[in-house]
């Protein structure tokens, strides 16, 4: 049985029950039963079940199991099996050192780091109003990504790897991303047997033909899956860098707008975005791409003029604009992109007259001007690069019948090789 009283030094083994108050000193080994009242000095050994009350000073070893209220001051290692709920009452005080999560940092400085850097990448104030493209995927990024993507992450070494990844989230929510025909992003992100739904109704793979032929890592995941975003349907990165290499996406059922922040992927070769809804106009800022080989945006609802700055793209090869709803002149600036092989502006509702200088584009293959606004002549110089001259144009064509309410004057054969309209 108990004494009543503590007894001054502690006994030498443990009593069945406990004593009603507490002991002056600690036993040397724990008791079979927890006492009802903390001790004023922690045991020395932890015991094998938790105290009712927590102690008054933290033990200096971890218990066995957690207690079941917090004690007022924090311990100095952890328990061995965590709590299966957190407490409802905080600590009294906080722990000297703060808790650390994923990249060695508190979720708070993380958001910070993040949130300061993108803001030179989309506008601040857009960045921070909810319900935009830009706000949805920054929240997503931060909150819900899996990923967990770390500001000193320079997985592509040209640009922070969160940068990438909330690049393609922004495209994502700015064209529609939803409502998608495939590749949607699962209805519970965190869930994995929705990503796995997911991803199960994705089959959009970005392999158009690389005369280059360099590697690419790519997949057939849903957008927004905790994956790299180079396996998400329709995305491949480099192999070698992991920077985003190609967007291909065709007939998948995209609207909404293209946002300018795509300018951040310096690297991309592939940029695909067509037979869907997409309206607007084409990012100037597009015209920064130092490397892009094909800009296709044909078949969607597009508005507005061709940015002059994209003749700047002195690698590009194809130009795909038509069955969209452009305006405004074909600037003299054309003529300056070397290596264009490739220029389809069809069916918009562009005026003025073919500029003389696309006699320069030695390499031109295809040339469609028809169902515009054109007026004037075929510049000789495009009839010299005609490969019944020598050249290498096996098609142009433009609004040359005499009856055409806008009339281009290009002879068939010897210039022209038809008049569709």
């Amino acid at each position: 049985q108990p004494s009543m009283k503590p007894s001054v030094t502690p006994s030498s083994s443990p009593s069945a029950a406990p004593s009603a108050e507490p002991s002056i000193l600690p036993s040397g080994e724990p008791s079979v039963q927890p006492t009802f009242v903390p001790s004023v000095l922690p045991s020395s050994q932890p015991s094998s079940a938790p105290s009712f009350v927590p102690s008054l000073l933290p033990s200096s070893k971890p218990s066995l199991h957690p207690s079941g209220e917090p004690s007022s001051w924090p311990s100095s290692e952890p328990t061995v099996i965590p709590s299966i709920a957190p407490t409802d009452i905080p600590s009294t005080f906080p722990s000297m050192l703060p808790t650390f999560e994923n990249c060695d940092m508190s979720k708070e400085q993380r958001r910070f780091e993040i949130t300061e850097a993108l803001k030179t990448v989309s506008d601040p104030v857009v960045l921070l109003t909810p319900g935009t493209p830009q706000n949805k995927a920054l929240e997503w990024l931060l909150e819900e990504d899996k990923a967990v993507l770390c500001p000193d992450d320079f997985s592509c070494p040209r640009y922070p790897a969160f940068v990438q990844r909330y690049v393609m989230a922004v495209f994502y929510f700015s064209t529609d991303g939803g409502t998608w025909n495939e590749c949607n992003a699962a209805s519970d992100v965190c869930d994995p047997l929705e990503v796995a739904k997911a991803n199960a109704n994705c089959t959009v793979l970005a392999n158009g033909i690389d005369v280059f032929r360099i590697d690419v890592i790519q997949g057939t995941d849903s957008w927004l899956s905790p994956s790299s975003e180079c396996l998400w349907g329709g995305l491949a990165c480099r192999n070698d860098t992991l920077c985003m290499d190609r967007i291909e996406l065709e007939d998948d059922g995209l609207g909404g707008t293209l946002p300018f922040e795509v300018q951040n992927l310096t690297e991309l070769r592939y940029l695909i975005v067509e037979e869907g809804t997409t309206s607007g106009t084409i990012p100037s800022e597009y015209g920064t791409f130092r490397t892009l080989h094909i800009l296709d945006l044909n078949f969607n609802t597009l508005t507005g003029t061709i940015p002059v700055e994209i003749y700047d793209l002195q690698l590009l090869f194809q130009l795909d604009l038509n069955d969209n709803f452009l305006t405004g002149t074909i600037a003299t600036e054309i003529g300056t992109i070397q290596f264009l092989q490739f220029i389809q502006v069809e069916v918009n509702r562009l005026s003025g007259t073919i500029p003389e200088e696309m006699g320069n584009n030695s390499f031109l293959r295809v040339v469609e001007f028809f169902g515009n606004q054109l007026t004037g002549d075929m510049p000789q110089g495009l009839c010299d690069l005609r490969n019944n001259t020598g050249g290498s144009i096996f098609r142009l064509t433009a609004d040359c019948d005499a009856g055409d309410a806008f009339f281009v004057n290009c002879s068939v054969p010897d210039c022209c090789t038809d008049c569709p309209f």
